[in-house]
């Protein structure tokens, strides 16, 4: 191809088109070796050499030089994955739309801290089993939660936001992130002394 290119003989897409052609024409070659020949077993193998040349001459085809009926045929292939891809996807995106809320849960304004405080508190207790309510092996759900079903003050709740009040901590300090005061730990969750038989 460079030594074509090089002198002006052909440009690159009529080389593709012509070496397609050769090894398409060898393959129908092969193919058509009789299978009883005492050589069958070298021809399978020119067989699957070619065939495995000629897909990769497939990736290269940036013209579509290759037979029209091929090229076709592989578009509307692409066409039909595409059709069943858009009609997962929407029925994915209708699943979704069920959980979105048009109208979301307001917070008190200045209180964002305090039902923040309570969700912690909710991270934490236990069944009479010993067993935790909530199991979750990461926070960020909780944040997550927080920012797409309330809002607080009239404004959504970023996520970062919400994240934020979800980190590590050592003991009851906060390593990073934003700590919830004093001032607004109004409630306390605790469990109820069940009823005696």
């Amino acid at each position: 191809m460079n030594y074509a290119l090089e002198n002006d003989l052909i440009n690159e897409e009529d080389f593709f088109s012509h070496v397609w052609q050769i090894v398409q024409s060898r393959i129908k070659h092969f193919e058509m070796q009789d299978p009883f020949s005492n050589n069958h077993g070298m021809y399978r193998q020119n067989l699957a050499k070619l065939q495995q040349f000629q897909k990769y001459l497939k990736n290269l085809d940036q013209w579509n030089a290759r037979p029209s009926k091929i090229v076709i045929a592989e578009k509307d292939e692409l066409i039909q994955n595409q059709k069943q891809e858009i009609e997962k996807l929407n029925a994915e995106l209708a699943e979704l739309n069920q959980y979105e809320v048009s109208l979301k849960i307001l917070i008190d304004d200045g209180h964002l801290p305090t039902f923040i405080d309570v969700i912690q508190q909710l991270r934490e207790l236990k069944l009479p089993s010993r067993r935790k309510l909530l199991k979750s092996d990461h926070k960020i759900p909780y944040a997550k939660m927080i920012a797409k079903y309330f809002s607080h003050g009239g404004k959504d709740i970023p996520i970062e936001t919400a994240r934020n009040y979800f980190v590590d901590k050592k003991g009851d300090i906060t390593i990073k992130g934003t700590s919830i005061q004093p001032e607004h730990r109004l409630f306390k969750v605790i469990p109820i002394e069940p009823a005696k038989k």
